[in-house]
């Protein structure tokens, strides 16, 4: 996927990073705590310079949704509540795009269409899916919407 968004977005200034490694922000720790505290990685960064947006995106090859005892469609809260570490660890005062970083959970499907979002805290999330067996037009389309407001 990171790939494809290359070759669609960086002709419109976007520049695309994939597997970038965070750290989180520990002010203390106990001696053994960096042995075991798990590490964080996106997939997919993408950050436009010129107008200072970034966008932290998160692929999954699983259904977007999944059932709960009380809806028959929710999204998946362990994969919510990764992409919201994700923004709100990176918070940096002295960078910008850091403070209102859109995070988007991008699942490829086939069939049917997702493309929903909330903000939280300052953060907008998507979740969106792009159809992998549709026209290649229409998958580009759907590549250039992931960056849309």
């Amino acid at each position: 996927m990171g790939n494809a968004l290359r070759l669609e977005l960086e002709p419109q200034g976007w520049t695309v990073a994939q597997g970038k490694r965070l750290s989180w922000p520990v002010t203390a720790a106990s001696p053994g705590v960096a042995e075991i505290l798990p590490g964080m990685q996106t997939d997919i960064e993408l950050n436009h310079v010129e107008t200072g947006r970034r966008i932290v995106i998160d692929t999954k090859f699983t259904a977007i949704f999944t059932a709960s005892s009380y809806r028959d469609r929710i999204l998946k809260s362990g994969y919510l509540y990764q992409l919201y570490t994700y923004l709100r660890s990176q918070e940096r005062p002295g960078d910008p795009a850091s403070l209102t970083a859109v995070g988007m959970l991008l699942h490829p499907q086939t069939g049917g269409s997702v493309d929903e979002g909330v903000t939280i805290q300052g953060h907008r999330m998507r979740f969106k899916t792009v159809d992998l067996a549709g026209d290649p037009g229409e998958f580009e389309v759907s590549l250039r919407g992931v960056v849309s407001e």
